[in-house]
């Protein structure tokens, strides 16, 4: 097998790298998952074939249910508990589909469907708060989940993206649902950062656009060892689809950096497993489309290993992987183990809600609406009219701190069911 690699290799010459900088190793593995194949390398010809034929581990977490393995390249087996996934046909349940693509097949509406703003939050996207009772109906008697963007969800957009700072109230609303409703925060920030912000240990984070997610350090469904974050709180590794993108974006902060050195008001943020390149302080549209440029050319340098996204007034450089924050939300519905309740067995006892205000959030929206038995459902936070998969709508943070502290006096008030969140967590020793 060695002698067919060294032959294979010679005959296809080197990799492409245009930087001539060592590949990142990619692990055949996956953390949390029993049954997946691991993640595929990502060199190029040849020698990616030795690669895939190289010992492919099988990993568990400890935990009973089976994770999302990434897919960098070439054709895997993934765990999808909505049945969608690239390739993937059907609808609802768990099920194993193939995909031979690095990106998520999503559907998002870009077409105007709406009259105007009165329209769009009216009969489009009710307004969540203006419409509560029917959110009550369709909510009673089931168990919430609940998942939180962070920036423009649960914080207010800042000029200087490291003075988005949650208000006090803010932060004991979410303290309050958590303890009634299990709780998770989804950001394109890194997990580290996020929660330096939020500052709530109870919490599951997912961070870099789900790329880096981590469960309370001593949450007893099984995970990984304890972690501390820059903060220094305790958490536990759940699942790094990419985990070797670390590395190739530290690369990519210095390039971007560089690049972005004579545009005024441009900047970049190493979110450790993406890199954002922020324009909102740009005051002209040619100093826009000189930082998407920048964005464009480090992408184009490195195709197998990088894609782009857009979101408000931010371009990132993320791993080409098939994952979001969709994938990431099905991915910690599982972790939960709420299908360990009988009360949680008949279809529709669950009702699992995203929060988010940004283009990216449409990837959890449109995971949500796949979700059988109504199961889903997104509110997009947005004070003017544009394109999504949300079920309901609200304005602003303000608006969301009121739909928050509304669920969870649905619980209270029995409306709802709610899960005692300190019975998953076992008791500091």
């Amino acid at each position: 097998a060695e002698r067919a690699q060294r032959a294979n290799e010679k005959s296809a010459g080197p990799v492409a790298n245009p930087a001539h900088r060592p590949v990142p190793p990619v692990p055949a593995r996956v953390p949390g998952s029993r049954s997946a194949r691991g993640a595929l390398a990502t060199a190029s010809g040849a020698r990616e074939n030795a690669r895939r034929r190289a010992a492919r581990p099988r990993a568990s977490l400890g935990a009973s249910r089976p994770a999302h393995p990434s897919l960098p390249l070439g054709e895997t087996d993934i765990f999808c508990p909505t049945g969608r996934a690239s390739g993937a046909e059907g609808r609802g349940g768990m099920s194993t589909a193939s995909a031979s693509a690095t990106e998520v097949g999503r559907v998002r509406p870009t077409e105007k469907y709406w009259k105007d703003y009165e329209d769009w939050k009216t009969t489009h996207h009710p307004s969540a708060v203006e419409r509560f009772e029917s959110f009550k109906a369709m909510a009673s008697g089931k168990l919430l989940t609940v998942f939180l963007d962070y920036d423009g969800t649960i914080s207010e957009i800042v000029n200087q993206p490291e003075r988005a700072f949650m208000t006090s109230e803010m932060r004991a609303a979410v303290r309050r649902v958590a303890s009634l409703y299990p709780t998770a925060i989804i950001s394109g920030r890194s997990r580290e950062k996020v929660y330096d912000f939020v500052q709530l240990p109870e919490l599951y984070y997912a961070g870099s656009h789900g790329l880096d997610i981590v469960a309370p350090a001593n949450v007893i469904n099984g995970a990984s060892e304890a972690v501390r974050g820059e903060s220094g709180a305790p958490q536990r590794e759940l699942h790094q689809p990419a985990p070797w993108a670390p590395l190739v974006m530290d690369d990519v902060f210095r390039r971007a950096t560089a690049a972005i050195a004579s545009i005024p008001g441009a900047t970049v943020d190493h979110n450790k497993f993406c890199v954002s390149v922020h324009y909102r302080n740009c005051e002209n549209r040619e100093d826009w489309t000189r930082v998407k440029g920048v964005v464009d050319a480090i992408v184009a340098s490195d195709p197998k290993r990088l894609k782009h996204a857009e979101g408000r007034k931010v371009f990132e450089v993320k791993p080409r992987v098939a994952w979001d924050k969709g994938k990431a939300l099905s991915y910690l519905l599982g972790q939960l183990g709420l299908e360990d309740d009988p009360a949680n067995a008949k279809p529709g006892s669950v009702l699992s809600l995203y929060f988010g205000d940004d283009h990216t959030d449409e990837d959890a929206f449109d995971e949500l609406k796949q979700f059988p038995d109504g199961a889903g459902c997104g509110v997009i936070v947005s004070s003017v009219p544009k394109p999504s998969c949300a079920s309901f709508s609200v304005k602003n943070p303000s608006e969301v701190l009121t739909f928050l502290n509304s669920i969870a006096d649905l619980a209270e008030q029995g409306v709802t069911r709610s899960l005692n969140t300190a019975a998953t967590i076992k008791a500091e020793t």
